[in-house]
């Protein structure tokens, strides 16, 4: 972000003291969140950062907290360095005994550089407390971020330039340009219109690139299948070839590259050119061709189905490569690795399912293994996985496809229902825990569905079946 903004965003923030209630990690942002007044935002994404005011709702997930021993601190001051991106954030803490502790928090904004500094203020000097990125000498040359060292700010050859802010935005998708008011508007827009949508594109870019190269593959798949198919389709021509050598073994002699004989299997008994392999005996050349025979012959309905198979994956794949080019981001079933995509979205096309909306979808295991399959493949970490306690249950996972933080209401909805697929669908206030998925995790060598989790909450709900989650979400 422009020097020139951000010192035009510092100068125009007033500097009452707000208290601290805490610091939210949510993805590309860290969200600060203060008392009976708007949240401080500090933005790193695609390579920009800044900060700004805002009172809308967080759309990314909570994902941690820093420092929860800075709650209830007070803001007193923000300014900018002269000659760099780095923002100084003064806090004052009061503990129990009325002692006052000076902070200083340090965004450092250059470029791709970006990290956040916890300092305490000891008589002006700051030495480092925490840091989110933190490093020695080993991996940078030039200076050291770790605890208890006095803060040093990094060199650049950045020189700001002394020019007054341009507070106008081109929007990417219009094309229409925005005047704004202030600095904060300014970079407040630029975040959620401008970086958002780049991202988006970026995003979309890559998503385009996984599934092209999964299509490559089946395609590729698909035509030595093929082949395959073509070479059984040929099992009495070998067959053939090996009664001819069979009747003409006498007088066939090792190093002959072919063999002219009568096709006992042709009603009008015509001849047929056998070739041979010079290096091979005459038995060995009948031999090949019986095995060709016998393989082509067993392997002609097992390369069909598998034709079959991977041109309903290929389908699917190239529905999703359609929906991308319409701008609806189609993640990968699970981590992504290209050798299971086609696999997991064919498997992931059979499950239960209830697509709410193009931020989310809710999918239900019936069986263990369809449990296991939706927990550990088809779920990412910042999706939202239900079952019930106590009692066996279906998993009810919560796919959020754009990363958005679920509605109260959509969280109840979903206890409900696994409230329902489970052994205590026929009775009132089903206790359900949920979390995250990446607090999920399956012993290695544990049976099908069996999991265990952390970081969960627990709701008593009523159970609800999917007709009338339906009949509520208005679908």
């Amino acid at each position: 972000m422009e020097y020139s903004i951000l010192k035009a965003w510092v100068e125009e923030n007033p500097k009452p003291k707000k208290a601290l209630e805490k610091i939210e990690l949510r993805g590309s942002t860290i969200r600060l969140r203060i008392k009976a007044s708007a949240d401080l935002v500090v933005v790193n994404l695609g390579g920009e950062s800044f900060a700004y005011w805002t009172d809308d709702s967080p759309s990314e997930p909570e994902t941690g907290q820093l420092w929860p021993f800075m709650m209830h601190s007070k803001l007193t001051g923000i300014r900018i360095a002269e000659a760099d991106r780095i923002i100084y954030l003064g806090w004052e803490n009061d503990d129990i005994y009325g002692q006052t502790t000076k902070y200083v928090m340090i965004l450092e904004l250059a470029g791709g550089h970006f990290n956040l500094i916890l300092c305490e203020d000891r008589d002006g000097e700051l030495i480092i407390r925490d840091a989110l990125n933190k490093y020695s000498y080993a991996d940078n040359p030039q200076r050291q971020v770790l605890p208890n060292l006095p803060y040093q700010a990094p060199e650049t050859g950045f020189k700001p330039l002394a020019n007054e802010p341009s507070l106008i935005l081109r929007m990417p998708q219009s094309g229409e340009e925005r005047h704004c008011t202030s600095a904060n508007e300014y970079l407040h827009l630029y975040h959620t219109e401008v970086l958002h949508y780049k991202h988006l594109e970026a995003e979309l870019k890559r998503l385009k690139a996984i599934w092209a190269k999964e299509a490559g593959k089946l395609k590729k798949k698909l035509g030595k299948q093929q082949e395959d198919l073509e070479e059984a389709e040929q099992a009495q021509t070998w067959f053939a070839y090996a009664e001819a050598i069979k009747y003409s073994l006498s007088r066939i002699k090792q190093g002959d590259s072919e063999l002219s004989a009568v096709n006992y299997h042709d009603p009008e008994l015509a001849e047929i050119e056998v070739p041979l392999l010079p290096e091979k005996s005459p038995l060995q050349n009948m031999e090949r061709y019986l095995k060709k025979y016998h393989k082509a012959k067993k392997g002609k309905q097992i390369i069909e189905e598998n034709i079959a198979k991977t041109k309903a994956e290929l389908a699917l794949i190239e529905d999703v490569i359609a929906r991308l080019g319409k701008g609806e981001l189609v993640y990968p079933p699970g981590a992504g690795k290209s050798r299971d995509i086609g696999q997991n979205l064919s498997q992931a096309q059979k499950l239960l399912s209830l697509r709410i909306s193009s931020d989310y979808e809710i999918v239900i295991g019936r069986k263990a293994r369809e449990n296991d399959f939706i927990t550990t493949q088809l779920a990412r970490p910042t999706d939202w996985w239900f079952h019930t306690r106590i009692y066996h249950g279906s998993h009810i996972l919560l796919r959020c496809l754009t990363k958005k933080d679920p509605s109260p209401d959509l969280i109840s909805l979903c206890a409900s229902l696994a409230a329902w697929y489970s052994k205590a669908k026929f009775s009132s206030n089903v206790p359900v825990d949920y979390t995250q998925i990446r607090f999920v995790r399956k012993p290695r060598k544990s049976a099908p569905g069996f999991v265990t989790y952390t970081n969960h909450h627990t709701m008593y709900s009523e159970p609800m079946d999917l007709r009338a989650a339906r009949e509520k979400l208005g679908l």
